[in-house]
């Protein structure tokens, strides 16, 4: 099995216990030297339809992993970057809507994610629709969620750009997703998290279209530095609403 899908025995053992999926040219593969009809290639396809029940363990891991992560946030700031302020603000709103039982115990698992997420100092490529700046709380919170965001993009390892109104229509519109680069430049990715059913991709094919869409959309967005000045002026305008 190894020899077919050219990868080591260790690797086989992750497919058939289920911490790695088969991909399209894992399927490919396989069809071909078992002379299947592409019998692979069509379970694949409907295993791509349905739910994966390791896709949050997957996905953690993941996170915690890569060692380049390429974010698209189109509604809020993500996880890397949120002040633990800014996090409760939001866990806030689902705890009201009865999907989150402890606030705080919320808080504190998204912080430790955060600090697992930035432990190596991977490099960071996030691009932000201006509509995830939105306010999510009070001005002091805001201000503070600025300078954060002003302080992490002067790191050498933290790209931050801004992806304007007036870049519209852009394929963004369609949800947020972040690109893994994992040890051995293996690739992952994962799309969409409504109602807890976003997708992990481990596909190599797919998760590199998916890493070429988000730079096709990172061209379209503020470089570095405008979207440092941008940041910096709506923090000197909440922190001036903080302050009265």
């Amino acid at each position: 099995m190894a020899k077919i899908l050219s990868c080591s025995i260790g690797q086989v053992s992750k497919y058939e216990s289920g911490d790695k999926q088969l991909g399209t040219n894992e399927c490919k593969a396989l069809d071909a030297a078992w002379n299947t009809g592409g019998v692979f290639k069509i379970w694949l396809g409907y295993a791509k339809l349905g739910i994966d029940a390791n896709a949050p363990s997957r996905l953690d891991r993941y996170q915690r992993r890569a060692t380049q992560h390429c974010i698209y946030s189109g509604n809020v700031i993500p996880i890397p970057l949120q002040t633990e302020d800014y996090a409760r603000s939001l866990l806030g709103a689902g705890h009201d809507a009865g999907l989150i039982e402890d606030i705080e115990t919320a808080v504190g698992r998204r912080m430790e994610r955060q600090a697992a997420i930035l432990d190596g100092q991977p490099d960071l490529w996030v691009v932000m629709d201006e509509v995830a700046l939105r306010p999510m709380g009070t001005p002091q919170v805001m201000a503070d969620q600025w300078a954060r965001l002003v302080e992490m993009s002067k790191l050498r390892h933290v790209s931050i750009r801004i992806l304007p109104m007036s870049a519209t229509p852009h394929t963004g519109v369609d949800g947020s997703y972040w690109c893994f680069t994992l040890p051995g430049r293996r690739l992952a990715a994962h799309s969409g998290n409504a109602l807890g059913l976003g997708r992990v991709i481990d596909d190599q094919t797919e998760a590199a279209e998916v890493a070429t869409r988000f730079q096709r959309l990172a061209a379209r967005a503020w470089n570095e530095d405008q979207s440092r000045e941008h940041l910096d002026r709506m923090g000197e305008s909440y922190g001036g609403l903080a302050q009265e």
